[in-house]
């Protein structure tokens, strides 16, 4: 096993970006832009800025656009930043929108890629804001938008740099790109593991019901999520209070273990909100600020002690869907992984470790993975793809039209090919590393037409590639239920199986044999 050490004189070199364009939005910057009513440059102390204004919410009216050349950067990521300051922009409705800073570029499927962190509303002084993107190999040229979107106020724009960087800052290699992932007898035994993903809470009903309920649908895998003030931002700042609360949810913990093992289940254990807390585009606190990396250190350190050895214990599944939206952090999301993952070995050598990728645990971000160099790691990814099929009517996204599945209109998203498609990198990822891979959340909305297809292919593919699973969500939201009619309207158990809940339990049986 090679292990790659760089000094710190060459990680330091190494991690200087290369730029390739730059705007001071001075007059004479902004030739080749497009700039919309609203727009005009400003001067201050500081140098000139551009500055747009609208008096009324619109769709795309409000940005300033720049055609830019991605093809040229394939393979990289690009960066970009600046600083930014807004005033009185309203809020819209979706999360998304309100301010604007986008990479936007085609791929040769045809589907556009929007990137840029969550828009923002209110005011606010001069901040910096920066977002990069990794840019694939069927990539088009696209474009550079700043501005408002569903908003109205006033945003403005200094200083804009676009940057190239190596993914590797993003993407760190402990590894050789032929590594092997080594496996004990213990997991290379360990059969396959097909289940849901959790209430998200304790009560007497997880022992009583829930768990024995999975047991009779043939389910032999249950990911027990510790969760609080999901979608929140920037919370869990009091360090001793989180830790506190991670102590708090042991003896729930230890009685669904024990259930478990009475039931013949595995639990995965997973910590689902960070100490720190999330930034507004997603990205985790810890990353920047060591005394949550250290508070989430502490956290994995009391969890093992007080499960280790557990007969019903399958894996520690260290972070939910970790997001590094910027280049270069003090704790990036792999090596506090891999950190972590260290530390929990001293305490239970035996147990499963669960690495999540980057950019939410998406699929396409396994491209760039590369494994730790520890025993008995498991790689695990999420699978909500078409995001526009799967989270129709969720936080205002639009339903109904051509959000059926499959739809022959539109195969390169809406068929059984277009999710393998998108499920290739971590498929690579398993046959370049020989890796255990398990696929720790997938779902459809329940009121999305043709959800039970969706699952049933989803499922297939898992099973075809020999993927563990888990379903999301059990007896959490309803939104997420199989046991829920496909009525929106309805919010009531189904009166009789609906076709997703049939398709988990065929999903089950396989668990059987």
């Amino acid at each position: 096993m090679k292990l790659f050490v760089i000094s710190l004189a060459l990680l330091a070199a190494s991690m200087q970006a290369q730029q390739v364009l730059t705007c001071d939005f001075s007059k004479e910057s902004l030739t080749n832009w497009s700039l919309p009513k609203g727009a005009t440059v400003k001067s201050d102390d500081r140098g000139p800025y551009l500055e747009i204004t609208l008096d009324k919410p619109t769709g795309g009216e409000g940005r300033a656009v720049l055609p830019f050349d991605f093809t040229k950067y394939v393979g990289k990521a690009v960066k970009l930043q600046a600083e930014f300051s807004y005033d009185n922009v309203s809020k819209p409705r979706d999360s998304w929108n309100g301010t604007k800073f986008m990479l936007i570029f085609q791929t040769k499927d045809g589907k556009t890629h929007w990137m840029h962190p969550s828009g923002s509303y209110g005011s606010s002084p001069w901040k910096p804001i920066s977002y990069f993107a990794n840019i694939p190999d069927d990539v088009q040229p696209g474009t550079i938008e700043l501005g408002l979107q569903d908003s109205s106020g006033t945003v403005r724009f200094r200083n804009l740099v676009v940057s190239v960087i190596d993914p590797v800052h993003i993407f760190p290699k402990f590894t050789d790109d032929d590594y092997i992932c080594e496996y004990t007898d213990r997991l290379k035994n360990e059969p396959r593991r097909r289940g849901v993903m959790s209430t998200g809470s304790f009560h007497p009903g997880v022992i009583s019901s829930d768990l024995p309920d999975l047991q009779k649908w043939g389910a032999n895998l249950y990911r027990w999520q510790l969760i609080r003030n999901w979608g929140s931002h920037n919370d869990s700042q009091d360090v001793d209070e989180y830790l506190n609360w991670v102590k708090g949810k042991i003896p729930g913990t230890k009685q669904v273990l024990d259930k478990a093992q009475e039931l013949g289940i595995k639990v995965v254990l997973d910590l689902h909100v960070p100490p720190g807390g999330r930034r507004s585009d997603g990205c985790m606190n810890m990353f920047e600020d060591k005394k949550f990396a250290d508070a989430f250190k502490e956290a994995w350190r009391i969890l093992a002690t007080a499960v280790k050895g557990h007969p019903a214990l399958y894996g520690y599944d260290l972070i939910n869907e970790p997001n590094q939206p910027r280049d270069i952090v003090p704790f990036g999301y792999l090596q506090l992984q891999f950190d972590t993952a260290k530390i929990v070995r001293e305490i239970d050598p035996d147990t499963p470790i669960i690495i999540e990728s980057n950019g939410w645990d998406a699929p396409g971000e396994f491209a760039h993975l590369r494994p730790i160099p520890l025993k008995d790691v498991i790689y695990q990814a999420h699978m909500y793809f078409p995001f526009e099929f799967t989270h129709q009517g969720v936080h205002n996204n639009p339903v109904g039209g051509h959000r059926f599945y499959p739809n022959p209109d539109r195969p390169n998203e809406y068929s059984k090919e277009a999710l393998k498609k998108h499920l290739q990198p971590v498929r690579d990822f398993q046959l370049r590393h020989k890796a255990r891979i398990y696929i720790g959340e997938f779902s459809a909305i329940r009121w999305a037409e043709g959800a039970h297809n969706y699952l049933k292919d989803c499922i297939d593919i898992f099973e075809e590639y020999g993927w563990d699973w888990s379903y999301h969500a059990f007896r959490e939201w309803s939104g997420w239920s199989v046991e829920h009619s496909d009525d929106r309207n309805d919010n009531g158990p189904a009166k009789s199986d609906t076709l997703r809940k049939k398709v988990l339990l065929q999903g089950f049986q396989n668990n059987l044999k």
